[in-house]
């Protein structure tokens, strides 16, 4: 599917940040905004144009503190790097944009969502959790430690540990996430390093999920054997929200690269307002009528 691709260059408060468009000719539903993890860059999601660009345009973000955009201090919480997101919206005049957050970008476009209604028509989280889980957050003081010591391959093992199984073959492209993310962590820059340990300062600092009304529809989603924000963690969340909770087969805490096409399925079927229902990559789908009290 062709289309047309600009990079943007833009300002907030001081800080640089960027985004990549990628135009649909033929757009069904308003333009799909991604924010990925702490990790993630806006080339992490290209091979998802050729998924969704005969339906929707894709916008993928660094904000700042993210990929090539300036490095943003921790001082700067989720509040911040959600006007961000919004000053986003409103320069590129994104209409009726979609949210997508996954993981550490669930919480920003969240609170975009929560803040800013009026520039969001849906919101879908992945991966993404209402409490931070206790067992990452120990593991920061040791992560900055073995940064400051450039013990490269020890910290590689120790993030492998914590956002992925060990290769499994019950879960497809398993092993070749393996070893791409493996690779990833032990090449990063001490750029990159320095901007992941702030993003961590970050959640120790300020609130990461506040209980907020949210007056957009939103989706709550992760792997079925996401082992770092679990399912029912991520269940928990979506029943705060009052929106529904769906687990995918054959995956963990890295469906988007796992499944991805029926990820891209997905957020079509619900950026246009179509069921859920009978998918058969879906093991759990819970709408709000169906969960107990929280």
């Amino acid at each position: 599917m062709t289309g047309s691709r600009r990079e943007h260059r833009l300002e907030f408060e001081g800080f640089t940040y960027l985004c990549r468009v990628a135009e649909s000719p033929d757009p069904v539903t308003g333009p799909l905004v991604v924010i990925g993890g702490m990790m993630q860059d806006r080339g992490s999601w290209a091979h998802y144009e050729k998924l969704l660009l005969g339906h929707a345009s894709l916008v993928t973000v660094e904000l700042p503190g993210f990929g090539a955009a300036d490095p943003l201090p921790a001082a700067h919480g989720y509040d911040f790097l959600a006007a961000a997101l919004r000053h986003l919206l409103v320069e590129l005049d994104l209409r009726d944009a979609n949210l997508l957050g996954t993981c550490y970008g669930g919480a920003i476009a969240l609170r975009c969502a929560q803040r800013y209604p009026q520039h969001v028509s849906r919101l879908l989280l992945g991966a993404m959790t209402g409490r931070l889980p206790q067992n990452y957050l120990g593991m920061i003081p040791q992560w900055r430690a073995m940064v400051a010591e450039d013990r490269r391959d020890e910290l590689a093992d120790s993030l492998m540990a914590t956002f992925v199984k060990p290769p499994d073959r019950r879960i497809p492209r398993h092993s070749a996430v393996w070893r791409m993310l493996s690779h990833q962590f032990r090449t990063q820059s001490g750029q990159d390093l320095a901007k992941a340990c702030d993003h961590n300062a970050r959640m120790l600092l300020h609130e990461w999920y506040e209980p907020i009304a949210l007056d957009v529809p939103a989706v709550v989603y992760t792997g079925e054997q996401d082992h770092l924000t679990t399912p029912d963690q991520g269940q928990r969340l979506a029943r705060e929200l009052g929106a529904p909770f769906a687990t995918f087969r054959d995956a963990d805490h890295m469906f988007t690269l796992e499944q991805d096409v029926a990820h891209a399925d997905l957020i079509l079927r619900f950026c246009t307002g179509r069921p859920l229902t009978d998918l058969p990559y879906l093991s759990l789908l819970e709408h709000p009528a169906d969960a107990a009290a929280v």
